[in-house]
């Protein structure tokens, strides 16, 4: 089952989206990209959750946590 997170006050991350099942947290950022991250454990899930409705930045938890941390690949390329 898939969850997503719509990232209204974000500059940088449009919306994530968790598969539970996969491991698996795709982003989709505001310039149009969207990169898949890979072996994403579900209470690291439920953390960005948490974090981003107490008004934290997803962009700095993405960069905190996320970016570099685990493998990824880019499934979609902006304006294509």
């Amino acid at each position: 089952m898939s969850k997503s997170l719509f990232t209204t006050k974000s500059s940088t991350i449009h919306k994530m989206e968790y598969l539970e099942q996969e491991k698996i947290l795709e982003i989709e950022f505001r310039s149009g990209n969207v990169y898949r991250y890979h072996n994403i454990p579900a209470r690291l899930w439920r953390v960005i959750q948490l974090y981003i409705e107490c008004e934290g930045s997803a962009g700095s938890f993405f960069n905190e946590y996320i970016k570099n941390q685990f493998t990824s690949e880019k499934i979609r390329e902006a304006n294509s």
